[in-house]
């Protein structure tokens, strides 16, 4: 492959100025170029303020940034900054016209071995490619914005598209630090024909009279689902409002995947009335005077995000059924493109595979047969062989022996330790109700394990957990909130019994259900730059996973009343003091020192270890479990109250609640 040295980045606007900071910080000499001065100074310290907000949070020195801003010049003329380039990036409006004429014009000037990569959301390669003198060097490169913060990057193979081209491209992106997938040529690519397809159905949901409320739908997905943002609120607010971008999306799925793919109703309405979101005061929302539009948790109680997710699931499985990219990839694209909370069809297996063919069978006839609504076959043939997802071990996905999502399993047999890491590190490894399940299942299989004889448990990334997914409480049901209360009850007391000793290694914060999840453990290590934390009660709600019943009887119940009352985060310090942990150790030794009390413990008689942890739980449970099933109970009464809507709203929107007492 050939060697990349030198970048032209084509637009200097916010998108073409982070993909040049990105090329020149992984080290290549970037040509920035742009038709006016006055866009390129303006590129020039959309740059520079990048780098002096890094720079004021510790996260970038003088000298980086002096070094960087010598890896970039910033030109007018196009044949000088395209002359030597072993790629070019382009960043212009998302125009087909404007794009071929600048792709045309390029390839006259830069060398014939150059790599033309054009950042678009959803325009053809293959049409594209047809301006150029070698359409095979033509690549797609979808960055997604801000680029500074967003490190998907999906690469598109037109028609023509060398694989020297990809090659060139995904060398390139891996080295400005994308995390790269791959797909055809086809209307929307991976995120955004999911993002868009999915957006389209909340609203044809709420023309068709499912929903009596934007509200409605979009807490369903907010909470339910557990999304970022509703899929409507999200059309009304992106880049202050993007009606218009939506209408022009699926205008052109409309041409290109079918009619029904077109927009629907409210969307078509709101763009001709020029009601384009927050920018114009109105969209699906009116946001005139400043109206901030929170979605309350509970506004969305009687309605089904199935009806939604289950047609997003469809494009997906879509997008394997005709080759365009793999399941794996798909799921990546969703959590690091959209910002789901889990991938699409991970999301589909713990739903059911026959409850999205069922909901898509029940759409398809209630609305005519519509093309969209039509299941895919490959949901329909995993269906037929009898793999509904988690229920039956294996969907989209396999669920045996050793096989996770959530979490991750690593054993050293030679030292007898096995490392149960908390594996989703960009939510701060909160947990949900499939992750409990893994925990219980993982901890199942260690015990059996004859090669283990200690149990660490850790988060990946920075965080240790940052407590549960609170979606339980959305639907206002008793039942949903007491078992989503108890499962972790279950997978604790697990841990407590579990015939060998388990060390909570607390890398980073440890909050609510993760604190909780912590005092179940037989020994607790913190790293010094940790906190611990019981929020719980600032959402009008309380610890439910175990905290008013274990840490009581560990530190002593007034000092648990000050940790759940106060929820005030506690230090490392205090924390050994108060006997919250067992040991504290500075962030550059934390994990020696967890690897010297996981050996020694691994090393102890396991017989006696077992006896120990016994007498120590049942000697302990005259009333603890009782306790435990009452402190559930609570759990599901707290789901119907006012302040717990309110908190947890707040909460979303980083205000300060107000409760009622209701």
């Amino acid at each position: 492959m050939k060697e990349i040295n030198n970048v032209a980045v084509i637009g200097a606007g916010a998108m073409g100025a982070q993909i040049a900071a990105l090329a020149a910080e992984a080290g290549y000499n970037v040509k920035v170029r742009d038709i006016e001065q006055k866009y390129l100074d303006k590129g020039k310290q959309t740059i520079l303020d990048m780098y002096d907000k890094r720079i004021s949070r510790n996260r970038l020195t003088e000298d980086e940034k002096k070094k960087f801003m010598g890896k970039l010049t910033f030109l007018v003329d196009l044949k000088e900054a395209v002359q030597d380039a072993d790629i070019v990036i382009e960043a212009v409006p998302e125009i087909m016209d404007l794009k071929k004429s600048v792709l045309k014009e390029i390839t006259s000037y830069c060398p014939k071995d150059c790599v033309f990569a054009t950042n678009t959301s959803s325009l053809s390669i293959a049409e594209m490619s047809t301006a150029a003198k070698r359409p095979e060097m033509v690549v797609g490169t979808h960055y997604f914005n801000p680029p500074s913060r967003m490190s998907l990057l999906e690469i598109i193979k037109g028609e023509k598209t060398s694989q020297e081209a990809i090659d060139v491209a995904t060398k390139a992106a891996k080295a400005m630090g994308r995390d790269v997938v791959y797909c055809k040529d086809i209307p929307g690519f991976i995120a955004n024909r999911i993002f868009c397809n999915m957006s389209n159905e909340a609203d044809w949901a709420l023309a068709n009279g499912e929903v009596s409320s934007p509200f409605e739908v979009d807490s369903a997905i907010k909470y339910k689902l557990g999304l970022p943002m509703g899929m409507l609120e999200l059309q009304d607010t992106l880049g202050g409002g993007s009606i218009d971008t939506q209408f022009h999306v699926m205008e052109y799925f409309g041409e290109t995947m079918g009619k029904s793919y077109g927009p629907a109703p409210v969307l078509t309405k709101l763009f001709k009335e020029k009601n384009w979101g927050k920018k114009t005061g109105k969209g699906y929302y009116d946001w005139s005077g400043g109206k901030a539009n929170e979605l309350p948790m509970n506004a969305g109680a009687n309605f089904d995000p199935i009806r939604v997710l289950a047609t997003a699931v469809n494009e997906a499985a879509k997008l394997v059924e005709m080759d365009a990219t793999t399941k794996e990839e798909i799921d990546t694209a969703v959590l690091l493109g959209l910002n789901y909370p889990r991938g699409i069809l991970r999301m589909a297996d713990s739903a059911g595979l026959d409850v999205i063919v069922n909901e898509m069978n029940r759409l398809y006839e209630k609305y005519n047969h519509e093309d969209r609504y039509k299941a895919s076959t490959v949901l329909t043939k995993l269906v037929k062989q009898g793999k509904l997802g988690r229920k039956t071990g294996e969907g989209f996905y396999s669920y045996g022996l050793g096989e996770y999502e959530a979490i991750k399993v690593e054993v050293n047999k030679e030292k007898k330790v096995a490392r149960l890491i908390l594996n989703r590190p960009s939510k701060a490894n909160a947990f949900h109700a499939d992750m409990m399940a893994e925990l219980n299942k993982a901890l199942g299989e260690l015990e059996k394990n004859a090669d283990v004889q200690c149990v660490v448990i850790t988060g990946a990334g920075a965080n240790f957990c940052g407590g549960a997914d609170v979606g339980a409480f959305a639907s206002g049901r008793v039942d949903d909130a007491f078992n989503f209360s108890e499962a972790p009850h279950e997978v604790f007391t697990k841990i407590e019994t579990l015939a060998k000793p388990v060390i909570a290694a607390i890398n980073g914060p440890a909050m609510g259900g993760g604190l909780e999840l912590a005092l179940a453990c037989d020994i607790r290590i913190m790293n010094k730059s940790a906190q611990l934390r019981l929020p719980e009660i600032t959402l009008g709600l309380f610890p439910g996973a175990g905290a008013t019943q274990r840490l009581g009887r560990l530190i002593g119940w007034a000092r648990a009343k000050e940790m759940i009352l106060l929820a005030d985060p506690v230090m490392a310090d205090k924390a050994l003091d108060w006997g919250l942990v067992n040991i504290v150790a500075e962030p550059k030794e934390f994990n020696k020192a967890v690897d010297a009390i996981a050996e020694k413990l691994a090393a102890g008689p396991p017989i006696t270890q077992k006896m120990v942890k016994g007498l120590f739980y049942y000697g302990a449970q005259a009333d603890q479990r009782t306790a435990l099933y009452l402190e559930a109970a609570a759990s599901g009464d707290i789901a119907l109250t006012k302040d717990l809507n309110e908190g947890i709203t707040a909460m979303n929107y980083r205000r300060n609640p107000k409760f009622t007492g209701k």
